[in-house]
């Protein structure tokens, strides 16, 4: 899920958005999905909207995100679909 934040100067009209609302929380504006649960801006190279993507996308950084954890909290996270492996590798490339 990426969230859109307009405080942070994220124009929604430049993206394909959709809602995301969950229980007992504030429904949110976010990047819309396909069907498989990617990003639709995510293409067979990465990112299309790179140059132009939402504050979230270009705060995110997999170095960090690698870095920041230790090989079993890697897999607990994958294996809980809480972070795809492509990031750890790419994070693991990028050092």
């Amino acid at each position: 899920m990426t969230p859109l934040h307009i405080d942070r100067g994220d124009d929604p009209s430049r993206y394909q958005t959709a809602m995301c609302y969950a229980p007992g929380q504030a429904p949110m504006m976010i990047l819309d999905r396909k069907d498989n649960g990617d990003c639709v801006y995510l293409g067979e190279s990465g990112c299309t909207i790179h140059d132009d993507a939402p504050w979230v996308c270009r705060d995110f950084d997999c170095r960090a995100i690698f870095r920041n954890s230790d090989r079993q909290g890697r897999k607990l996270a994958i294996k809980r679909g809480h972070m795809p492996k492509a990031i750890f590798d790419r994070g693991r490339e990028l050092l």
